[in-house]
């Protein structure tokens, strides 16, 4: 047993109370002669201080340490099964393949996007191309809910629906059926298709059709190579194909869908012409869907359709939400192999030979607009330069790009046959473009009434546009810009250049006026870039044409005053009028020359590489105001006088000579040729 002075040399020995009297009593009686007091007390306190000191690190210890929360992963059991004998692993060398790039094309391809739209025309005001349709009266054999495919190993939510895109760049129709390939090839990789080749049957059309007989060769055979090198399963008839033509009716070439590539092309390439020019394009889209939709139902295929066309269609309205319900019921994914719409118009007119008399006709086509109602103001650009007539708007018209929207596919932009003869202006990025998408959500001019009453801006433009290009009264162009005076006559000279620009100033104050009092105020409440911009170019526009004319006025006014009949024979004859940065003479209309200025450049800088750009631009180019340029050019001298010619001795007539024969009279004009049967595109 250890002795009390070890003990005392140890402290951080600790006996029960027992204990240590034991062991004092034992040390006084071997020693007597030393005095050992009692250490019970302080052994006790100062086990206590140092007890606190360890649990005081230990806590301050703990508190420092972070732990993460960690989600507890519960163990899967797995059965593997390990077969006795292991085939060996035969090395061979992958076979790479690829589809072919829709950018490689077998010819020169056009790399614009805006060549695309044609021509001008005054659109109506904005109604409905048919009588209202309740769509339940339509649905009844419709299933209860929509099909909608979802790719597989992804988890979305069932209230996602994908939409397409409308923003393709211009491309050539083979690249386009290329791309097609791509799309098809990736709906293979999911499940079979149901592909359905819908052909405008107009006249116009011809070439395109032969181009997509030709391409599909190379289509089909590309999908078959895909499926040989097992880029998608193998599968019993892993893609059929419908041919179907419309005009004023559906006329399906094949009967049923098929694989025979024979009869495909077969089909494509005897379409009849549809001399109507009447192109039912949504109706047809809803007969596919009625006649065909079993293949969904019945046989899971997904039901892809493929329209090829020139123009926009003519069966707006209920006919295009029938067929958008339809798609979207059966999980149909609509593409879309067309025009590229006119910026801010509505029709356009394509260049036509008539072989009966060999000059060239301007037959009107129904393009656009690119919106649901057309949004630009029509008025022509002062001074030499281009007048934008035919500017691409960068999207399809509203109705097939809507349809391609609601439904998850693509609109490829091509350069159709309207396009023929057309100069291109300019490029597009579509993705710079996607920021001016028009607004999809209306299924008529009425749907975009009722919404236009809550946004001013957007009722500007609407009431501006839609005034301009209906309206009789129209603003003139570049007025007479060169005057050679004569002192009589000067001032009536003045006098009826002036009408011109007055009846410019006239319809565009006419124009200005159906812009709601609070429009301005509004525009930075507008929540669409779109509607700002577009706003921000008519009204520049406008406010810039009616300085032009006012400027243009108060000049040959003040010329009228300024002149005298002495100046004009002495050192001044002749008078050019040149565009000017500074407003010269209608100097009260400064402030409104500013806030056009300011609108223009905002549009140029908030838009770059668009079609509001473009247009904002071409106004800023030359001035607002007028420069006169005054010159003398001397008279020419008189003649001098030459001498004077002997008069001709008159010819005698024989005695005897015969009367003169009378004169035959000329043969009688050709009756004029018939007018030429144009034909209906």
């Amino acid at each position: 047993m250890p002795t009390s002075t070890e003990l005392a040399d140890d402290d951080l020995v600790f006996l029960p109370d027992e204990a240590e009297d034991v062991v004092f009593e034992a040390a006084e009686e071997s020693r007597k002669e030393v005095a050992v007091p009692s250490r019970s007390a302080n052994t006790r306190w100062v086990g206590t201080v140092l007890s606190v000191l360890l649990h005081a690190w230990l806590l301050g210890t703990l508190g420092s340490m972070l732990f993460e929360n960690r989600r507890v992963m519960y163990p899967v059991a797995i059965d593997t099964v390990f077969d006795n004998v292991v085939a060996p692993i035969k090395e061979t060398e992958p076979i790479k393949y690829e589809l072919a790039n829709p950018g490689d094309e077998e010819k020169p391809q056009a790399t614009s996007i805006n060549a695309a739209s044609i021509g001008r025309v005054f659109s109506d005001v904005p109604k409905q191309e048919a009588a209202p349709i309740t769509l339940p009266d339509y649905v009844g054999n419709l299933p209860s809910r929509p099909m909608y495919d979802i790719p597989e190993g992804t988890r979305v939510s069932d209230k996602v629906v994908v939409q397409g895109t409308t923003g393709e760049g211009m491309i050539q129709l083979e690249g386009a059926l290329d791309r097609i390939t791509w799309e098809v090839s990736k709906h293979l990789q999911e499940k079979r298709v149901l592909l359905v080749w819908l052909i405008d049957a107009s006249g116009s059309l011809n070439k395109q059709r032969e181009a997509v007989a030709k391409r599909l060769k190379r289509i089909y055979g590309e999908l078959n190579a895909l499926e040989q090198q097992e880029q998608f399963a193998r599968q019993d008839r892993p893609i059929l194909t419908g041919v179907v033509s419309f005009g004023q009716q559906a006329n399906f070439l094949t009967k049923e869908p098929t694989d025979n590539f024979a009869e495909i092309v077969d089909a494509v390439t005897r379409a009849p012409n549809d001399p109507s020019g009447v192109e039912n394009v949504f109706g047809a889209v809803t007969q596919v869907i009625d006649r065909w939709h079993k293949y969904r139902i019945d046989h899971g295929r997904r039901i892809l359709i493929v329209t090829v066309t020139d123009e926009a269609g003519d069966d707006h309205g209920a006919p295009l939400d029938l067929a958008i319900a339809k798609c979207r019921r059966y999980g149909a994914v609509a593409y879309v192999l067309g025009p590229a719409s006119p910026f801010g118009k509505r029709r356009g007119y394509v260049p036509y030979v008539a072989p009966e008399d060999g000059k060239t006709y301007q037959i009107p086509v129904d393009l656009g607009p690119e919106s649901v109602v057309v949004e630009n103001v029509d008025i022509p650009f002062w001074y030499d330069g281009p007048q934008y007539e035919n500017l691409s708007s960068g999207f399809g018209p509203y109705a097939m790009s809507r349809l391609v929207k609601e439904t998850g596919g693509v609109y490829f932009t091509t350069q159709m046959t309207t396009m023929a003869g057309l100069a291109t202006v300019g490029t597009y990025d579509p993705h710079v473009m996607k920021a001016f998408e028009p607004d999809y959500r209306y299924g008529s001019p009425q749907d975009f009434l009722i919404d236009m009453s809550q946004h001013p801006v957007r009722a500007a433009v609407f009431a501006m546009a839609q005034y301009s290009q209906t309206t009789s009264l129209k603003a003139n162009g570049t007025p007479q810009m060169s005057f050679r005076l004569q002192p009589n006559n000067f001032r009536q000279v003045f006098s009826e250049a002036q009408k011109s620009a007055a009846v410019s100033g006239l319809a565009i104050d006419s124009i200005l006026a159906q812009m709601p009092p609070n429009a301005e105020k509004a525009y930075d409440s507008e929540p669409s870039l779109r509607w700002r911009l577009t706003f921000s170019l008519n009204y520049g526009r406008l406010l810039a044409q009616k300085i032009r004319s006012m400027e243009y006025n108060m000049a040959l006014a003040t010329l009228k005053t300024s002149f005298s009949e002495a100046d004009i024979n002495s050192s001044v004859n002749q008078l050019i009028f040149r565009p000017d940065r500074d407003v010269n003479y209608a100097v009260n209309l400064k402030k409104p020359a500013k806030i056009a200025q300011e609108h223009l450049e905002r549009v140029i800088a908030e838009a770059p590489g668009t079609p509001w750009a473009v247009l904002a631009s071409r106004e800023l180019r030359d001035g607002f105001g007028i420069q006169v340029v005054k010159r003398y050019i001397p008279p020419p001298p008189p003649p001098k006088p030459g001498p004077k010619a002997a008069d001709p001795k008159p010819k005698l007539r024989p005695k005897f000579a015969p009367e003169p024969k009378a004169a035959t009279p000329p043969p009688k004009p050709a009756a004029p040729k018939p007018p030429p049967v144009l034909p209906k595109l």
